[in-house]
């Protein structure tokens, strides 16, 4: 390492107020940092039983087009010997159902859990909510807002810190994997429905898509207005694979009635790969017909026929069109379970919530 490579490593910006001996706790340094922090979410999430991977490539399509975040001060960092072992990101956004969220994710290496990290990153992520919060006290006015955690994984130990931090459970996600693709269910699209594959060399089927996702998704638990920062982060990120997905079409119309936007993930070390039926999305006025059971399968043999050798999609275990029921029809078992976390932030001039 050169002199200069030294002083700029060593240029760390430490997060004020915080004690944790045996570690470095900093503000974020830019792109430099991704690779890392992707290590650590990897450790993480395999510790976890998830069966997520996350490429650094995707990792930093993300992080090029943040969105309602401000990375000098809604990223921090945590090193052990100057080795990246934790991470935490807040942002906020205006949820369909009319609330603002402060929200924020924090990932540690199994090998420093139950350190003091965990405790640290909370107390760091709620006193930058709760500032993001102030100041946007006068654009709330009267419109509900709260903090939002999630917790991945089954330690109640984390949901324990979180309930003694003010927060109460709010929703259950979960990643699901079917493990093979044998005995895939033959299942035919309804009358005037055809599925059909696009033609990845063609730019306008990327928003034609991501307008279909907004329009299908829009009254889902948890949705936010897309804006152009993420379709940018989107297009960019790798895991953006238009020669697998999988579109449902009015033959009548030419509509697009719904899609799956699939793709695979890099390889894992010892060769397989997850293909993830992820963004199943079927407009409101074709639903219960049966197009998203056709999809699915066809989706399973879509990503089989690229390589993949197990399949995976996430999706929320409160959806009230049955989604979990569907999935667990064609083959799709609960890997890991997601809590999501709630803290409501007072009405202005009533003090702490808590």
């Amino acid at each position: 390492m050169s002199t200069i490579d030294a002083i700029q490593r060593d240029a760390v910006r430490p997060v004020e107020g915080v004690d944790l001996p045996g570690y470095v706790v900093r503000h974020y340094r830019g792109l430099e940092d991704v690779p890392a922090m992707a290590d650590a979410l990897a450790a993480a999430n395999r510790a976890a039983g998830s069966v997520e991977t996350r490429s650094v490539e995707a990792m930093l399509a993300q992080y090029r087009n943040l969105d309602h975040c401000d990375p000098d001060e809604d990223i921090v960092v945590v090193e052990a010997d100057r080795t990246t072992v934790a991470y935490q990101r807040t942002w906020w956004a205006d949820r369909n159902e009319g609330a603002r969220g402060f929200e924020a994710v924090s990932f540690v290496h199994p090998d420093h859990a139950g350190r003091g990290i965990e405790d640290a990153l909370l107390a760091i992520g709620v006193r930058r909510q709760e500032a993001l919060a102030t100041t946007m006290a006068g654009e709330l006015g009267d419109r509900p807002a709260f903090l939002v955690r999630f917790v991945r994984g089954g330690d109640p130990a984390d949901v324990a810190r979180l309930e003694a931090a003010g927060f109460t459970p709010e929703r259950r996600h979960a990643e699901l994997c079917r493990p093979d693709f044998e005995a895939i269910p033959d299942a035919a699209p309804p009358a005037g429905i055809v599925l059909s594959r696009v033609d990845p060399t063609d730019a306008s089927v990327l928003r034609r898509a991501w307008d279909v996702a907004t329009e299908a998704f829009a009254e889902s638990y948890g949705e936010h207005a897309d804006s152009e920062v993420e379709y940018r982060h989107w297009i960019e990120s790798p895991e953006c694979q238009p020669g697998l997905w999988c579109v449902a079409v009015d033959t009548a119309t030419g509509e697009v009635a719904g899609q799956i936007l699939n793709y695979l993930a890099p390889a894992e070390a010892d060769g397989s790969i997850v293909g993830w039926t992820e963004s199943i999305g079927v407009r409101p006025a074709y639903r219960r017909r049966g197009i998203a059971t056709a999809m699915l399968a066809e989706s399973l043999r879509i990503v089989r026929d690229a390589g993949a050798t197990r399949a995976a999609l996430g999706v929320d275990q409160q959806n009230p069109n049955e989604a979990m029921t569907l999935y667990q029809r064609l083959g799709f078992r609960v890997t890991v379970e997601e809590r999501e976390l709630h803290r409501p932030l007072p009405a202005p001039g009533q003090g702490s919530a808590r």
